[in-house]
């Protein structure tokens, strides 16, 4: 079932941790965010995001991790950079207790970083699963052609709601089994 109203998914993993996402599909991202909301508007430059959250939380988002700074007071700012164009209801966040862990893939555009953040105690679960990023992505480019968004990377972050296809960190939340659901 899909979560999409008001702008975040609010729940708790398995330990009890605080798990958040946002979640906006249809909605249009001024939910959760101030913007123009229009799904044909892409600002030119990318965009920054910033987030504090308690540690040891962990906060994902689209683009590449361009800081993590521990501050005094028991927190940590997550800043996350996108260079490509993005439409504003494809901005996400996620926040949790995540761990990571990555690879390359040298696809049609070159060299491509291949990144996962599951639940920390899924990891031996997501490096099972994730291991069909590979072949899934030679098919896409095969098909379609290469990987829109090199320079941002490609990410899978599991969600506490079934997914959603966020540019370039791509909401997970299967359950680590084929097919929608397992069916």
């Amino acid at each position: 079932m899909a979560p999409w109203d008001g702008g975040f998914t609010w729940a708790a993993d398995s330990l009890g941790r605080p798990w958040i996402a946002t979640s906006d599909q249809g909605l249009g991202a001024s939910v959760w965010w101030p913007n123009k909301d229009t799904q044909a508007d892409e600002p030119d430059e990318g965009q920054r995001t910033r987030v504090t959250v308690p540690d040891p939380m962990v906060v994902v988002a689209n683009g590449r991790l361009t800081a993590r700074t521990a501050n005094p007071d028991g927190t940590t700012t997550f800043e996350w950079t996108v260079t490509s164009p993005i439409n504003n209801y494809g901005v996400a966040l996620a926040i949790g207790g995540y761990d990571r862990f990555g690879e390359t893939y040298q696809g049609e555009a070159g060299e491509l970083t291949l990144d996962f953040w599951p639940i920390s105690y899924r990891l031996a679960d997501a490096r099972r699963q994730f291991a069909q990023v590979r072949s899934t992505l030679q098919c896409f480019e095969h098909w379609f052609g290469p990987y829109p968004w090199y320079e941002d990377g490609f990410k899978l972050v599991e969600t506490p709601y079934l997914g959603m296809e966020h540019q370039s960190a791509v909401a997970y939340g299967n359950g680590y089994v084929n097919g929608y659901l397992g069916q």
